[in-house]
């Protein structure tokens, strides 16, 4: 079952220097867990105008890591990325100088309706001793979570490069915007993996529009715990 991929790469200062009739050759490559490498293909194009360029390829749903290069420069982007079946994604990453940094996520992703990217979905981390459910929220600890959507699902990588309190144990919640700014927070009942493994932990949380009504009516500020809402590990 092939995903299709469009990959959109911020151009190194190396290349984004170069004037727009320059060619270069993108390689960008897939491997899965068992360091088996899926995907190995070479884009040439010429420098173009814009700071980004695009490549497209297809990919069987699961998790990746993806690199992505130019060699003659040496500008190199690499990171670990889901695709969900039968769900075409958009990806973006930045091309930088020299070796790519080292990335270490815990990855979330779940189908969802467009009506949830109106809420603008984000995912925070609580202090699980503090966060009590119908209760007031306490303030989110230091995270780095970067979320991606597309029209019919979201992507998430929790990072593992912000410190936590020493003794602190975690829990994840889905942060939801109302059209009067204020916030729904969701408990997502999983384990949040703090420590790398060697190969990214996934969760998926798919969300219908049921789920999305449902908040209209809820408390905001408060730590909601829907036992419907229901989370798949791997």
């Amino acid at each position: 079952m092939l995903v299709h991929v469009i990959m959109h790469l911020g151009l190194c200062a190396s290349v984004a220097k170069l004037p727009p009739e320059a060619p270069i050759a993108i390689a960008v490559r897939a491997t899965d867990k068992r360091e088996q490498v899926v995907l190995d293909r070479t884009f040439r194009m010429e420098r173009g105008d814009d700071q980004q360029r695009v490549v497209e390829f297809d990919v069987n749903w699961g998790i990746y890591q993806l690199t992505a290069s130019i060699p003659k420069y040496n500008c190199n982007a690499a990171g670990y990325f889901s695709f969900l079946p039968e769900l075409d994604r958009s990806i973006t990453a930045q091309l930088a100088d020299g070796p790519p940094p080292a990335s270490q996520p815990m990855l979330l992703d779940g189908a969802a309706p467009e009506s949830f990217l109106y809420l603008k979905p984000t995912f925070v981390l609580l202090d699980k001793a503090a966060a009590v459910c119908d209760k007031p929220v306490p303030d989110p600890l230091p995270s780095h979570i970067v979320v991606e959507n597309d029209s019919d699902a979201y992507y998430a990588s929790l990072f593992f490069d912000t410190p936590v309190p020493a003794g602190v144990e975690t829990m994840l919640a889905l942060r939801l915007q109302t059209p009067t700014h204020q916030y729904h927070y969701v408990r997502l009942p999983v384990p949040v993996q703090m420590h790398w493994g060697g190969w990214p932990s996934s969760i998926q949380f798919g969300v219908t529009e049921d789920m999305v009504d449902g908040l209209a009516s809820d408390p905001t500020g408060t730590l909601l715990c829907p036992k419907l809402w229901q989370t798949t590990a791997q």
